[in-house]
């Protein structure tokens, strides 16, 4: 009887076992960086104009969470963030460093990589930024000193009223956790091909920037917290609005 039971658990496990297979290996989630077309000189909502010579950003992971996590994992946006010499990848996450040089953007997709994740409820997506490994896709002999920086911009600033211009550096080496939630949940359940793109709305860096009240330390703490509000997570369907 009970060499019988083993039988029919064997044989039932082996029936399930090519499905759920099927499904976890059939569920791919291909990920973009779109960052906004950059324009040669950009007007701030506090009236200043700002012209980039360099504006770049380094990502070090970006992962899925699911549903069940979300809440609680937004605990990491108010705790102390670690950077690791490198980012491992898994089913959920992609752990391969990146350089963004926005200067040679023209609003076009970057692709990432893609997520096989398993079966589940996914409710936003995670983005990491800090210093470039020395083997980052995008590192090259001119940004080599993103080797150093989550975040780097150079350009020049002018108070329109004045027409006063001083020059613009923001060096941000911190790790930058950004959790952005999905319209909707993702519910992976059968083999499918999804896409999630990660716009990089660079321009919002500067709001809420007075340059000639606030010092260079409050400006990059307020440009640290407008690259975090920059990125979107976008689905298909509301891409589509665009």
């Amino acid at each position: 009887m009970r060499f019988s039971l083993l039988i029919a658990f064997a044989l039932f496990s082996g029936t399930l076992l090519p499905h759920c297979m099927r499904v976890t290996n059939g569920i791919e989630v291909d990920v973009a960086y779109r960052p906004e077309a950059t324009p040669a000189a950009l007007r701030t909502d506090t009236d200043y104009r700002v012209r980039l010579e360099r504006a770049l950003i380094a990502v070090g992971r970006v992962e899925l969470i699911e549903c069940d996590n979300f809440v609680r994992d937004l605990w990491n946006l108010v705790r102390p963030a670690r950077a690791r010499a490198h980012e491992f990848s898994s089913p959920t996450s992609l752990g391969i460093p990146l350089v963004i040089d926005l200067m040679e953007s023209a609003g076009t997709p970057l692709f990432a990589g893609t997520l096989r994740p398993p079966p589940g409820r996914y409710c936003g997506i995670r983005v990491v930024g800090m210093p470039a490994d020395d083997d980052a896709e995008g590192l090259t002999e001119e940004n080599l000193d993103m080797m150093e920086h989550s975040v780097l911009i150079a350009g020049q600033v002018e108070d329109t009223t004045t027409g006063q211009e001083t020059p613009l550096v923001a060096r941000i080496w911190e790790v930058l956790e950004c959790e952005m939630p999905f319209g909707r949940p993702l519910v992976f359940d059968n083999p499918v091909l999804e896409s999630i793109t990660i716009q990089i709305d660079h321009p919002k860096w500067f709001d809420g920037l007075d340059f000639a009240l606030q010092g260079s330390d409050a400006v990059r703490q307020q440009i640290t917290e407008n690259v975090r509000s920059s990125l979107q997570a976008v689905l298909p369907e509301a891409e589509a609005g665009f």
